[in-house]
């Protein structure tokens, strides 16, 4: 009861605290609290969260967009400390076709002897960056930051542009208040869509209020296209949308989710059309057909499709005497990505152009990729570009060029599609670097026709362990290890250790492995991407057999035995994403210490999920004075879906348990 009266008050209070809000009255009620009344794990807490969204009308300019952003977030601890640094992105198309921040106040609340004292943003601690040529961001960090304090800002960002970004309603932390208010003219008509993958859905109010605007003679862009030109007073219906909601939880980031932000609640307005007073029209909203149509047509990527007399002399002199499709195929794909190397930006329209690329070096994404099908074009090869959207960039919900920010290429082949990117010195054919395997991309055919294709990799990526281990009577054991990994674990292994030397290698592979100590490394195939790696390595480890009384205790995968089990919550609000299809083998030789015999082995055992897309066998067999494991655990499917959880969670703790199961020695 008492707790239920304690979240009544707070929730009490929050209502209040939204009506009564004002910036830079911050309370010594909020600068005491230790910890989040709902949250106790909260490292910070969005206290109050607005965000408001009109066009304000200009003389000269028209209609321009206003987001007017206020946050106020209390800072529990050190983990919070992120928080006290924000970041506003600025699209930046021309010198006079811009967003602008304006206004821009910020402080830091503290204790002082019971008072409540403040510290203002320094221009010092704002820092402007140009991203590239059409993006910059606004960067700032707040001062004074101790456990405890409170910050607060506000901004506005002034927009040209009608479009209206998505609305954030959800954070990593708590949100308290959380109010937005979105105001658009009559004119510009905007479908309106929550993230149908979030699990936290508030609700939508929707009106309309009369609005007049009275003009002082001048006439805008917007107005010449055919706005009630003939009286001083204008009057239009602007519609409303709103979303009032306390106590919006947390994002909690679950092991093995994709991209958290495909799951976190906002607010998307599509602008959908725009209708004049008059009946003229013009339709923005689209369907996936025509996004990928209109960004073919484009100089920066279609046109870089047909630009082939750069490359026509090399390519003619690397291809001399080949005549097998595929031979060519390869030659040129490792030719592409010998001769231009990714410059530090990605996207799916070209930078500098394909030939600027191919003289320099070095291009984006685009300019590598563009080039890579344009070449493989030129040599008869049935290839084409295919966008997608990278893991970090998310799933779009929506059909807007937003939605895609990379670009590949694919050979068809009667078979399916070889797919390539030659931006990365470890992929090789259907393998790609893990960020782009994001759900589905769209193949872009000659003359702009499109289809979706299916990115998620089919095969299993293996590793094959096989362990040797003799133990000593001072418990501490010998032996060798070698493993094979193929496929995206190969590509893993390579772009983790890409650079180090020996020494650096070695201290990477001992560590979490205990007080081990590796010799002897060994590598098979290091740089042949197209083959699986192999290494091998001399190991002496100690700690890894326990002595209880008269009797040993050790897991059989010694230093490779799970620590823990990863999945522990009782209930899943994302799928488990394991990116690709495993198979982990492991064989297991272990020679007894002198003197000892076995008194109990792991059971041999096997189990299934879901119809073999898991699966799972421990076989355990003692011959004389050696015992032998073998463990083999196939996921057969990456995704596991939420409602698969449960039944996947008891596969896992079976594998979990028969991993971490001792062997029994006694005395002989």
């Amino acid at each position: 009861m008492k707790y239920t009266l304690t979240i009544l008050l707070f929730i009490t209070i929050h209502i209040s605290f939204a009506q009564n809000f004002k910036f830079g009255k911050v309370s010594k009620e909020e600068l005491s609290e230790k910890v989040h009344p709902l949250d106790s794990s909260a490292h910070a807490a969005v206290l109050y969260k607005s965000y408001k969204v009109y066009f304000d009308y200009r003389e000269n300019e028209g209609f321009v967009q206003v987001n007017e952003i206020t946050e106020r977030i209390k800072i529990y601890d050190k983990d919070g400390y992120d928080y006290a640094t924000h970041q506003v992105r600025l699209y930046d198309e021309s010198a006079t076709k811009k967003q602008e921040l304006k206004g821009l106040k910020a402080y830091t609340y503290y204790l002082d002897g019971g008072k409540v004292e403040k510290d203002k943003l320094k221009n010092e601690s704002i820092f402007e960056e140009k991203v590239n040529d059409y993006w910059a961001t606004t960067k700032f960090t707040m001062p004074s930051i101790n456990d405890g304090v409170v910050i607060e800002y506000e901004y506005r960002i002034e927009s040209p542009f009608y479009g209206i970004e998505d609305i954030i309603l959800q954070y990593n932390v708590p949100i308290n208040v959380l109010e937005v208010d979105v105001r658009t003219p009559e004119y510009f008509v905007f479908n309106k869509l929550l993230n149908p993958k979030s699990t936290f859905y508030p609700n939508l109010e929707e009106n309309s209020v009369s609005r007049t605007e009275i003009r002082k003679g001048s006439r805008s862009d917007f107005e010449q296209a055919g706005v009630n030109r003939s009286s001083a007073d204008w009057q239009f219906q602007e519609n409303i949308v709103m979303i009032n909601a306390n106590n919006v939880p947390a994002l909690k980031l679950e092991p093995y989710t994709d991209n958290i932000n495909n799951y976190r609640a906002k607010l998307i307005m599509e602008y959908a059309y725009f209708k004049g007073p008059n009946g003229q029209s013009e339709i923005y909203a689209t369907d996936w057909d025509q996004v990928v149509k209109r960004i073919y047509d484009s100089e920066s990527f279609g046109g870089q499709l047909q630009k082939t007399n750069y490359f026509e002399d090399d390519l003619n002199a690397i291809l001399q005497g080949v005549s097998d499709p595929m031979e060519k195929a390869f030659k040129i794909y490792s030719f592409v990505k010998s001769k231009v190397k990714q410059n530090d930006f990605v996207g799916y329209s070209s930078d500098q152009g394909v030939k600027q690329a191919y003289k320099t070096g070095e291009g984006n994404v685009a300019d590598i990729n563009l080039m890579l099908v344009a070449m493989l074009r030129y040599a008869g090869l049935n290839a084409n570009p295919v966008l997608l959207s990278t893991r970090s960039n998310g799933i779009p919900i929506v059909a807007t060029r937003k939605g895609f920010n990379y670009v590949i290429a694919a050979i068809e082949v009667p078979d399916g599609l070889i797919m390539l990117d030659a931006t990365d010195a470890n992929a090789t054919a259907n393998i790609l670097p893990t960020h782009t395997l994001n759900w589905q991309g769209r193949i872009v055919r000659e003359h702009g026709s499109s289809a979706w294709v299916n990115l998620l990799p089919s095969m299993s990526s293996k590793e094959i362990t096989s362990i040797n281990a003799k133990l000593n009577t001072d418990l501490s054991v010998d032996g060798k290890v070698r493993t094979l990994f193929s496929n995206y674990l190969a590509y893993n292994f390579r772009d983790d250790y890409k650079g180090l030397d020996e020494e650096s290698h070695i201290a990477r592979l001992e560590k979490n492995k205990g007080n081990i100590e590796i010799s002897n490394l060994e590598f098979t195939n290091q740089y042949e991407v197209e083959k699986p790696i192999t290494y091998s390595y001399d190991y002496h480890v100690e700690n890894e057999v326990e002595e209880i009384g008269d009797k040993l205790y050790f897991s059989p995968m010694l230093f490779f035995t799970p620590k823990e089990n990863i999945f522990k919550q009782e209930n899943r609000s994302y799928p488990i994403d394991f990116i690709f299809p495993i198979s982990e083998k492991y064989t297991v030789n272990v020679m007894l210490p002198e003197g000892y015999v076995v008194e109990s082995l792991p059971e041999s055992s096997k189990i299934e999920f879901n119809g073999r897309e898991g699966e799972f066998s421990y076989l355990a067999r003692e011959n004389g004075s050696m015992l032998q494991f073998s463990i083999n655990l196939d996921l057969n499917k990456s995704l596991i879906l939420t409602n698969e959880y449960k039944q996947f969670k008891k596969f896992f703790e079976f594998v979990i348990e028969k991993e971490t199961e001792k062997v029994v020695l006694k005395k002989g």
